[in-house]
């Protein structure tokens, strides 16, 4: 008997599969569907998602472990999924090292160096045979190894699904008509799945995927611009994408054609520079030189490339490019690093300042910090020649292209310190930026805003006086980044094509900025991008690239899966929606863990404008006001507002679920107010493990673990005396903590201590 009044994920969850299926996507980094997209601090994983969304309509019946089987078939995370998912083959030594003795006689032999092969006239099924029996006997983290992500797997195969009709009472031929079933026998009708919060798209984009309708809502519009291009363009057919790259490969042709006709990134050999290396200048209270400022002058430690600074014996240093240096030139530019612990140490008098000295900070009346550092103009784009900090080009690194004994064409990338002819170029790129300044601001291509100061976005005020957004690009950034801005905005025709571009260009302004670090290291020797974590850091040396570099920004890797599904996306206040969903599924921010409202304005001043004719109904600002931030009443109010409009806005037999990362005991308190406050009751908690130490969200508090809140109106008016509701809470507790240590000792799914504490308040709200 199947009960739709109940769903699976209130009763079970696969917690220790889904959480390293989570680990797994996560450890793709730029392999995952929707980060090519752009920049999303935190996104949720698509299979994490899936689960979800298959674990909420999915009914329960009165055998659990059939339910589980289930579940896991159409996850493909049982044995013959796992299978399925199978891309690569184990080595024949490891075939060797793990087969059954009996499997090494019939399938295996050592060659004449002793090394293990496979028996001589093996047809491809005996090979097949082995690979999968050594397969099977290996752990679930190893068996991931060779698989793909549940997300590759367009279907499942014709008898799996016939076992999933079986007990589903279903007649599904595919994901997409299964979700569309289930929905029927729960809602009456397709579900439609809500996310006020959708960030970077995650949700509603894995919900539309799987068959579902989707609303998709974000009170900040760079959000809601990821989400309308994860569902529209990542959901596009492959003849859409083609058109698309089309469009892309247009602009930057007639980009690149624009550049090297202004003669700016080609020197007079013809060779063509792929990075630029600027440093901060500044000069000594001490003895007055001009000191180039840098934490280090390593270069490239793959090409062994160093700056070696010189004193010029008059007022600063000459800086010197060494390529293929020994120990001791390595030496000696250790020795030339000028920024040590934030204080700058000049090599010509040999004493240090404190870099706050050098700013002229002070501390204000209220023990403020007071910068005296000068604040930009409007219409400044370079330092004043009086500024306290300077902006030198100290190295570029060319691409010479030439043919060998062969007649094969080649390249060599070397680096070099900028000559006459290159600082000439430099002016040139000045001149041509200072002719187009003033109309690209008005038109959109650069940005115009002002930067508003807050817990982020105060940094670059106060440490380098840039008040402006367009200050955190240099001349040449500004030149080129506006460049494809403006191309692409001439050329789009369509909204895709509008909203491509602008993807493009929060792309360009991501990695190429003067906020973007050089890596030096030896498979690296590139420029990373602004937000390698969830901060505007201001720098002392930076990279530029230029447009050979720009090829992968500008060309994202766009994976695309067609979507059929119904979906509707806005810019929108979640306390204002009157959209009405049959499952809302929501990741809320975090009590202070990313500053989405202001992080989101680095790329908002290079949409406003674009942003408006890609979506005229949209409005074009962070909308920090409204934002919910922080902690205390105000996060808690908003967020009471939020969730009992969500509960208005839900059937009856309407399910949400929450996903909350926070170890902190006064935060899940509030949790526990806001739920009961919003009129909703937590039927399970499932804590799973979806952070990576990578991605940028913050340690501390902030764990590994995301629990899973299962919210169903609160209907019943039962009263319970205190006594018997702390028995109740120790009672749930104690079982949570069990279950998860009984995953822990059979499938090794590594929840620390702060994981159990997750669940502990997870489960202390499920029983109140």
């Amino acid at each position: 008997m199947l009960d739709y009044n109940r769903s699976f994920i209130e009763v079970q969850f696969p917690v220790s599969k889904v959480s390293k299926e989570s680990y797994k996507e996560r450890m793709s980094v730029a392999g995952q569907t929707l980060t090519g997209l752009g920049k999303w601090w935190g996104r949720k994983p698509l299979v994490l998602v899936r689960a979800v969304v298959l674990g909420i309509l999915l009914p329960v019946s009165d055998n659990l472990e059939k339910d589980r089987e289930i579940f896991l078939k159409l996850m493909t995370m049982d044995e013959d999924g796992l299978i399925l998912r199978k891309f690569k083959n184990l080595t024949q030594k490891e075939l060797y090292e793990l087969a059954d003795e009996d499997y090494i006689k019939e399938y295996m032999e050592l060659n004449d160096k002793g090394m293990p092969v496979y028996k001589r006239g093996l047809t491809k099924k005996d090979k097949e045979k082995i690979q999968i029996h050594v397969f099977n006997s290996l752990s679930y983290d190893d068996k991931l190894k060779f698989c793909n992500r549940p997300e590759h797997i367009k279907n499942l195969p014709e008898n799996v699904w016939d076992e999933i009709n079986a007990h589903l009472e279903t007649h599904a031929d595919s994901f997409q008509s299964l979700i569309e079933e289930l929905g029927i026998k729960r809602f009456g009708h397709r579900p439609k799945i809500g996310d006020v919060f959708s960030g970077g798209g995650s949700i509603p984009f894995e919900a539309a995927r799987l068959g579902a309708d989707v609303y998709a809502s974000d009170l900040n519009p760079v959000a809601s611009l990821l989400t309308w291009a994860a569902l529209n363009i990542a959901g596009a057919d492959d003849e859409e994408i083609e058109k698309l790259r089309e469009f892309q490969e247009d602009v930057y042709e007639k980009v690149d054609k624009q550049v090297t006709k202004w003669g700016i990134e080609h020197n007079e050999e013809g060779h063509r520079a792929d990075s630029y290396l600027y440093c901060m200048e500044t000069i000594c209270p001490e003895c007055g030189y001009k000191v180039p400022l840098a934490p280090s002058w390593v270069i490239g430690k793959g090409t062994k490339t160093v700056a070696i600074l010189i004193d010029n014996g008059t007022d600063g240093f000459n800086i010197d490019i060494v390529q293929g240096a020994n120990k001791e030139k390595f030496m000696e530019s250790d020795k030339s690093i000028t920024v040590r612990d934030n204080y700058m140490y000049c090599p010509h008098c040999e004493l240090k300042t404190p870099i706050t000295s050098i700013r002229g900070d002070r501390q204000g009346e209220n023990g403020e910090t007071i910068s005296g550092i000068r604040l930009w103009e409007k219409d400044e784009f370079i330092p004043r020649d009086t500024d306290v900090f300077q902006e030198r080009l100290y190295c570029i690194r060319y691409v010479k292209e030439y043919t060998d004994e062969k007649g094969n064409k080649k390249t060599k990338r070397y680096y070099t310190a900028p000559t006459k002819e290159d600082l000439q170029r430099e002016e040139k790129v000045i001149k041509l930026l200072k002719e187009r300044f003033k109309h690209w601001q008005d038109k959109g291509y650069i940005p115009l805003a002002k930067i508003e100061e807050g817990d982020k976005t105060s940094e670059p005020i106060r440490t380098r006086g840039w008040q402006y957004w367009h200050q955190l690009f240099n001349s040449r950034q500004l030149l080129i980044n506006g460049l494809f801005a403006k191309i692409s905005s001439e050329m789009a025709t369509r909204q895709l094509e509008k909203v491509v571009g602008l993807l493009g260009v929060n792309k360009l302004s991501d990695w190429n900025s003067k906020l973007c670090r050089w890596d030096s290291a030896p498979a690296s020797e590139k420029g990373t991008q602004v937000f390698t974590n969830q901060a505007l850091n201001t720098l002392y040396n930076f990279n530029n690239r230029t447009i050979v570099t720009l090829v992968p920004t500008w060309l994202f890797n766009i994976n695309n899966r067609k979507i059929d599904s119904g979906s509707i996306i806005k810019t929108k206040d979640a306390r204002n929606n009157i959209e009405k969903c049959d499952i809302w599924i929501t990741d809320p921010p975090y009590a202070d863990a990313v500053n989405y409202h202001e992080l989101t304005e680095f790329f908002l001043a290079w949409d406003k404008v674009l942003l408006k004719r890609a979506f005229p109904e949209w409005y074009t600002d962070s909308k920090r006001v409204l934002a919910v931030k922080g902690t205390g009443e105000s996060f808690n109010n908003s967020m009471i507002e939020i969730y009992c409009n969500l509960n208005k806005h839900m059937p009856d037999n309407g399910v949400e679920v929450v996903m909350f990362t926070h170890q902190d005991v006064k935060v899940w308190a509030e949790l526990a107010m806001i739920l009961w406050s919003s009129g909703l009751r937590v039927v399970s908690a499932w804590t799973i493990s979806t952070e990576t130490p990578s991605i940028g969200i913050r340690s501390g508090n902030y764990v590994s673990g995301t629990v899973l809140l299962t919210l169903k109106k609160q209907i019943s008016q039962e009263k319970i005396y205190q006594d018997d509701l702390y028995d109740e809470i120790t009672y749930e507790v104690k079982n949570t903590i069990d279950s998860m240590k009984d995953i822990n000792d059979k499938d090794d799914p590594d929840f620390n201590d702060a994981d159990f504490i997750l669940a502990s308040y997870a489960a202390a709200l499920k029983a109140i």
